[in-house]
């Protein structure tokens, strides 16, 4: 394998293992054990981030590698947490909770449809518009997590119900959200995130059940309420002319 073959096959080699990741983790659901699946997906996770990050740095971005990403992760983050939610919690919510399983995953497919068409090959990232769709799955794998730890299961299932409703709408909402990196340099508020990452990896190999969810939550209310402060400076700009 030559160089420039090389390039290309180290991003699509990520992009592969998070998918057997995916696909493990359905496996891993179908036989109960929910807890590693939902690790699993969150190993996807890292691997999701790691196929853009060196796509860019060697920049070998592809039509094939943008569509192989886009399959990925339509079944590590849509598919395969859809099918853990319900499995594992949502099922005992009965028909509302395989509603909310159900619209989950169309809601992560209309995303990634949205992204792929609206998004070139280029070597700049651009905003996201809706909350990206492996961030979705990691609230989801991270009530598992904590539900292998909280022997609640009820009120465990309603609050991943809500959840799992509220990521699917910010999926598909207009909300911006900025991406961890931009190219080969890091923004300040990637460097934040980053840092954050690597802290929560350390917390994480004693409360692992915690911080995972956390860090979740933190990325995802911090699109929304960025949002709305832009749409205040903006409203006060405007009274303002």
């Amino acid at each position: 394998m030559n160089s420039k073959n090389l390039k290309y096959f180290v991003p699509n080699f990520f992009t592969a293992l998070s998918l057997i990741l995916g696909l493990s983790a359905l496996h891993l659901t179908s036989l109960n054990n929910f807890y590693w699946a939902a690790w699993l997906i969150g190993f996807a996770m890292v691997c999701d981030f790691l196929d853009g990050k060196l796509a860019r740095m060697l920049n070998s971005q592809s039509k094939f590698g943008a569509q192989f990403d886009t399959l990925s992760d339509f079944v590590s983050f849509g598919v395969a947490p859809g099918f853990l939610a319900y499995s594992s919690l949502l099922n005992k919510l009965h028909i509302a909770g395989a509603f909310v399983a159900i619209f989950y995953v169309f809601c992560g497919g209309y995303r990634l449809v949205r992204f792929t068409l609206k998004n070139k090959v280029t070597s700049k990232k651009q905003p996201f518009i809706g909350l990206p769709i492996p961030a979705a799955a990691g609230m989801i794998a991270s009530f598992i997590i904590l539900n292998s730890y909280i022997q609640d299961g009820k009120i465990l299932a309603n609050l991943l119900f809500i959840s799992t409703f509220f990521v699917s709408v910010l999926m598909i909402s207009k909300i911006e959200y900025l991406p961890l990196d931009k190219g080969k340099k890091l923004s300040k508020e990637s460097k934040f995130f980053i840092s954050l990452a690597i802290i929560s990896c350390i917390l994480a190999l004693k409360f692992s059940y915690f911080v995972f969810i956390i860090w979740i939550l933190i990325y995802i209310l911090y699109g929304v309420i960025r949002q709305i402060l832009l749409s205040i400076k903006s409203k006060n700009i405007k009274e303002s002319v």
